[in-house]
């Protein structure tokens, strides 16, 4: 009973010790409500909050990407590195900033609301190539949908219909947002950058 007493009064000495963390230094959310789980960089830019990510997956020929849009219209681009051993320049990671207007964060807003849980998008089967196939997701409120590009159109009742017309306008929606930006997501790295 000795050796108890010892051992626990010596773990609290060395717990009184040690300097206390803060609760973002373990990754927790703050007592704000604060949330840590996307880098500060993404999560916020110009004072404004992720509204959603758009998540496009790589081919053959291209890098998959990320864009973080924010509440102001405005998002951050990041494009995966390339380290493929079948091109002979590689593409480092890069982050493109959009300015904010530049995407209709209002629309997208009410769009992600009508869908609500976007991992019940209804999903399908479409035929894609396999070395140049992409796939679109997007990800809100902690969860992600399945490929946007390839929503089921058959429905069995008037709930499941506004749900598939509420799916199929935020998949034209993502898939405007994508074309408008023109991200480019080669995997070999343009000469014309003069980068290394």
């Amino acid at each position: 009973m000795l050796a108890t007493s010892i051992a626990v009064f010596s773990l609290l000495l060395l717990q009184a010790g040690s300097p206390p963390q803060s609760p973002n230094a373990a990754g927790q959310p703050s007592a704000s409500g604060s949330q840590t789980t996307s880098a500060p960089q993404h999560k916020k830019q110009r004072g404004a909050r992720c509204l959603a990510t758009i998540i496009q997956s790589g081919s053959t020929n291209s890098r998959p990407y990320k864009v973080f849009i924010h509440s102001d219209g405005s998002a951050t681009v990041r494009l995966e590195g390339s380290g493929s051993a079948l091109h002979s320049q590689a593409a480092p990671p890069q982050e493109q900033h959009v300015a904010a207007g530049t995407i209709d964060a209002k629309t997208l807003r009410q769009l992600l609301e009508e869908v609500a849980d976007v991992s019940t998008i209804p999903g399908g089967f479409c035929a894609k190539s396999v070395s140049f196939g992409t796939r679109t997701q997007v990800s809100y409120a902690g969860k992600t949908s399945g490929d946007l590009q390839c929503i089921k159109a058959d429905t069995s009742s008037d709930a499941d219909s506004a749900k598939l017309q509420a799916s199929q306008a935020l998949g034209k929606f993502v898939r405007d947002t994508l074309s408008n930006l023109k991200v480019n997501a080669s995997r070999v790295a343009p000469e014309s950058l003069g980068k290394p």
